[in-house]
């Protein structure tokens, strides 16, 4: 007797430990449905069930006898059965242009309802198999069961989720991503775990005592509701699995050789990177809202009535986009470029569609507002020029001034350090102008973007030490003192007195 009872009870664990195993794999499938399905899948259960939909509603509507009659006169009569045919055609086309104009395309795509119908239905199929409404004491035990099969099931979905999240970290690193990149997608996963477990449970318990809320708040569609939350959580685990790739997709590109290189590209990512993000919410908030059962399409017609509104009261932030995309999309600035924006000057840290952040040589961060900016300066767009007028007294030769320059810049290109940065030698147009107290010689070299400014000031110091050497003055401010002459050309001497220091008496 005793073996028997002991068999009987290894049985029933047996078996309740392949329906827990069961029930496991089933909230795993559901809880990565939108990794591994197509997400834009036809949605075929709808034109499944469209004839029966109709033949329940042709069941519900009764004819009476006299439209019975007309109807069948109608009949038989070609003309009229023609014109018949004809009107329910017309009534049909309208209805279907009705349905088109009231329905949001990319709801239709995802097929939401579909899904998650399938998830409720599958869950209770797999509880009814436990046969929770055999008995009390059966139910109570059964109902333990699932509990605790459910709480091991949280358990082991958050690790399993924590250990797929750290797997992850070689290919962060190896991809040049952030360290906290998927972590909103494991974390989103599971809370839709959590929620599932919570909606599995209630069902177990309405199954087993009629004690579901529903029961308990007559008012209260609990099954309803828990598809409607179902249908918004695929939504937001699926528009966070595009959120977390288009992230790591614009992190890795923000690292390859031909972006770190690429001013361009720098200056583009991030824009592109904020006008996903606007369209994926805007998107976001379109299907939960239709979701929600609100009628987007009269809303997407009332917001472009809100914009032309809008627009007049907000031109100038209009007009701060259209510029700013002008400016990045004809690549007129980039991320590291020196420019003169207005009386604002600086090398370009940041570019947004709305703005553009200059950092002065003194820290200073400049935010200029495309819709300000009227004329824009680069100065190392593809190379750059230093630009000198080099001053030297009037006694001085000017053609050996230009050879000793010559000398200078053959040997500034020969030298390691700066032979790269310089990309022809040095230009010299010749005498200029003439000064107060010199003469101007007008040159200057072509080098890299932005290397201009270390270029010339090293040809400065070299040039300053070869004049010193050759013994070419380079004129300073001074004053020459005239005492005036007479009609006969003769000056007036000027007076001196000398007066000695007590150190020399």
């Amino acid at each position: 007797m005793c073996n028997c009872f002991t068999i009987s009870l290894y049985q029933g664990y047996h078996y309740m430990k392949i329906k827990a195993m069961n029930i496991a794999s089933l909230f795993f499938v559901f809880s990565l449905l939108f990794t591994i399905e197509p997400v834009f899948a036809a949605a075929d259960s709808t034109a499944h069930d469209q004839p029966q939909q109709q033949a329940v509603a042709a069941g519900s509507n009764t004819l009476s006898v006299d439209n019975l009659d007309q109807l069948i006169s109608t009949l038989e009569t070609e003309q009229e059965r023609q014109r018949f045919i004809d009107n329910l055609k017309t009534l049909q086309a309208a209805r279907q242009r009705d349905e088109s104009a009231d329905s949001f395309p990319l709801l239709d795509a995802l097929d939401l309802e579909r899904r998650s119908g399938s998830v409720l239905d599958s869950i209770m199929v797999a509880l009814e198999d436990y046969g929770l409404s055999d008995s009390t004491a059966g139910g109570i035990i059964r109902l333990a069961l699932v509990a605790i099969g459910l709480v091991v099931l949280v358990l082991l979905n958050g690790w399993l989720s924590r250990k797929f999240d750290r797997s992850f970290d070689p290919m962060r690193k190896k991809l040049h991503l952030s360290p906290t990149r998927f972590d909103l997608y494991f974390l989103t996963q599971r809370w839709f775990v959590y929620f599932l477990a919570l909606v599995t449970f209630f069902i177990a318990l309405d199954q087993t005592f009629n004690l579901s809320v529903q029961h308990v708040f007559p008012g209260f569609k609990f099954m309803e509701i828990s598809a409607q939350l179902v249908q918004l959580l695929f939504v937001v685990l699926l528009f966070i699995t595009v959120w977390e790739g288009v992230n790591a997709v614009t992190e890795y590109l923000s690292y390859t050789k031909r972006v770190v290189g690429n001013a361009r590209m720098k200056t583009l990512i991030p824009v592109v990177r904020n006008i996903c993000l606007a369209v994926l919410s805007v998107l976001g908030v379109l299907v939960i809202l239709a979701e929600l059962g609100i009628n987007v399409m009269p809303l997407l017609a009332g917001a472009g009535v809100l914009g032309i509104a809008i627009g007049f009261g907000a031109q100038t932030l209009f007009k701060d986009f259209i510029t700013g995309m002008t400016i990045i999309f004809e690549d007129l600035v980039q991320i590291g470029d020196v420019v003169r924006v207005g009386d604002r000057s600086g090398l370009v840290e940041k570019i947004t569609i709305r703005k553009i952040q200059l950092r002065a040589l003194d820290g200073t961060v400049h935010t200029v507002p495309f819709g300000e900016i009227a004329v824009v300066d680069n100065l190392t767009k593809e190379f750059s020029y230093y630009l000198m007028d080099i001053g030297v007294a009037y006694r001085e030769n000017i053609d050996e001034v230009m050879q000793c320059l010559q000398d200078i810049d053959k040997e500034l290109r020969q030298d390691e350090k700066f032979k790269q940065k310089i990309l022809e030698p040095l230009e010299i147009f010749g005498l200029d102008n003439f000064a107060d107290s010199a003469v101007v010689i007008k040159a200057r070299i072509k080098t890299r973007p932005i290397e201009q400014w270390s270029v010339g000031r090293e040809f400065n110091r070299r040039m300053k030490m070869a004049f010193d050497e050759r013994g070419i003055e380079i004129p300073f401010p001074h004053q020459t003192l005239y005492f005036g002459e007479d009609k006969s050309g003769q000056a007036p001497s000027a007076k001196l007195s000398l007066t000695a220091t007590e150190s020399q008496v």
